[in-house]
């Protein structure tokens, strides 16, 4: 089963080019690598990522250094928000991680400033085995044609719902593998709300997060939020509607007040607003679901479709997630062997699982199946249902994540009463495209 989810699901997450990765494609990296056998060679691996996670991660560095004892791995874990603002700064200081977590919100924006190196060297070398990974697996890590990323697994958005909560209050809901629309989503956090008398939220707010939430409306809406050519594709009036229901919301009382919104973002997993029970959803990545799960014991979580249009117009995208290495490293062999190990050790792929979906290496992702909870099973089951109705989407552009901090700031900012959904929406687009036009010269 899991194979014929890795075959048809990273099918659809075609990455289109919009720029180059950094490196010489025929360079000669060896003279890069150092020599590990001398014991001091260090590499910096960097991911984002909660408490759990930076555990799991942590325990396969210590496995790697103890079946590679020449190198150290000097880890540098961050919250999603944090991860991307420091990497920014790293990039531009030429001081980035030897290898570090890349997602497809942002590829283009990092390889087209050169940051991700050419990996095909160390395919050919057979330094990256990916002889037991699909080929349409492997096309997702291509930007203009040169592989310069390897995924860390599948996986695709959703709804992360505690059952319990709901079922406790009488509130109807789809089944995993059904949609639900907009109307229908607001109807049942009005009904929630008033038998919860106000006291827990039924939703995080969305209007506060990235850009992939816009991306995902404007879908629905028959639009895109980029162009092949690296241009903004939304309208101000979509992006007006989607404030102003998020705005509506807001106001009565079905999802958090702005500040608590904003609070809620800079928590840790076990912090947050939902896994302490004072809301009944959340919209995270599916693979997250046993991180929640393991969080609330007392509690039944489950995973549910993000809601469709009211005429039945569909935004499902498929999420995914790339390990890279910089041009920049000193040690770009040693980090290809992390990546490697990653992919293609059993002990590795034993220790995270489904962190980040179901793994690449067809072999290994068989073979823990047995092992699964219920929470992963779970998962498997819901992506490869999402995975019948979602669809392929033009990645951001350069300047991405810049973008995306215009996104929460004007999202935060009508939160707030600061400005108006269609002053926010007008501004925006405007920021918008101004980022992208900036980046073209």
């Amino acid at each position: 089963m899991k194979k014929k989810i890795l075959a048809s699901a990273l099918c659809l997450v075609m990455m289109a080019s919009l720029a180059s990765c950094g490196g010489d494609k025929d360079a000669d990296t060896s003279n890069k690598s150092g020599d590990a056998s001398t014991g001091d060679v260090s590499i910096r691996w960097s991911w984002w990522g909660d408490t759990k996670r930076h555990e799991l991660y942590n325990s396969i560095a210590d496995k790697f250094e103890e079946k590679n004892p020449g190198i150290k791995v000097e880890r540098e874990p961050n919250s999603w928000n944090d991860y991307w603002d420091k990497l920014s700064v790293q990039v531009a200081g030429g001081n980035a991680p030897d290898m570090m977590g890349m997602h497809v919100q942002y590829s283009s924006d990092y390889a087209g400033r050169g940051a991700l190196l050419d990996l095909q060297p160390f395919v050919d070398d057979g330094t990256i085995d990916v002889s037991k990974v699909e080929q349409s697996v492997l096309d997702t890590g291509k930007m203009d044609g040169v592989f310069c990323m390897v995924p860390m697994a599948v996986t695709t958005a959703s709804l992360i719902t505690n059952k319990t909560l709901l079922d406790e209050y009488g509130i109807e809901y789809p089944a995993y593998n059904e949609d639900w629309t907009w109307d229908e989503f607001a109807a049942a956090g009005k009904k929630f709300k008033d038998a919860t008398n106000g006291e827990i939220w039924f939703s995080n707010d969305w209007a506060t997060g990235s850009t992939n939430n816009i991306r995902y409306w404007a879908r629905i809406k028959g639009e895109e939020a980029f162009t092949p050519e690296g241009d903004i594709a939304w309208s101000e009036g979509t992006v007006a509607e989607w404030l102003t229901m998020w705005k509506e919301l807001r106001d009565e009382g079905i999802i958090p007040d702005a500040a608590t919104s904003n609070e809620d973002g800079t928590l840790a997993l076990e912090q947050k607003i939902f896994t302490t029970r004072k809301c009944a959803m959340h919209n995270v990545p599916a693979n997250q679901l046993y991180l929640y799960q393991e969080q609330m014991p007392d509690d039944e979580i489950i995973l549910l479709r993000q809601p469709i249009g009211n005429d039945g117009s569909q935004g499902a995208i498929i999420e995914g997630a790339h390990w890279s290495i910089s041009p920049k490293s000193s040690h770009q062999k040693e980090a290809a062997m992390l990546i490697n190990f990653w992919t293609n050790d059993e002990d590795a792929v034993n220790i995270y699982k489904m962190d980040q979906g179901v793994p690449i290496n067809n072999e290994l992702a068989s073979k823990i199946t047995a092992d699964l909870s219920e929470s992963d099973t779970k998962c498997i089951e819901f992506v490869q249902s999402y995975m019948e109705v979602a669809s392929a989407y033009t990645p951001a552009p350069i300047g991405a994540s810049e973008i995306d901090t215009e996104v929460k700031n004007f999202g935060q900012a009508v939160g707030f009463g600061e400005m108006t959904p269609e002053q926010a929406a007008k501004d925006l687009t405007a920021k918008a495209k101004e980022i992208t036009e900036k980046n073209k010269k």
